[in-house]
């Protein structure tokens, strides 16, 4: 039965990161936009309360007319009519092949 406490209580801390609310100074922010639009990116806050800055990733099989192969940038912005105060916005896809 312990277990199923520890998972129990470890689901909804992961709920509580989704729905954007900062636990243990990690939050899940929204994306916005680009192949990973509607997602959610869980991270963990500086000692200022600032995500990291931004990520690139790359869509794989994702639905949509996205280059599985082009890295696809998102920055970090402030967002005031979120829950976790910030989104991930889409900026850019880099087809370049360079790693």
């Amino acid at each position: 039965m312990g277990d199923e406490d520890e998972n129990s209580e470890h689901l909804a801390l992961i709920r509580r990161w989704l729905a954007g609310e900062t636990v243990n100074n990690t939050v899940g922010i929204e994306i916005v936009g680009g192949p990973f639009n509607g997602r959610t990116k869980i991270v963990h806050l500086d000692q200022a309360g600032v995500p990291p800055a931004g990520f690139r990733g790359r869509p794989g099989q994702a639905p949509g007319p996205w280059n599985p192969t082009a890295r696809h940038t998102y920055l970090a912005v402030q967002a005031a009519d979120t829950t976790a105060g910030w989104i991930y916005e889409y900026t850019e896809a880099d087809t370049t092949t360079g790693d």
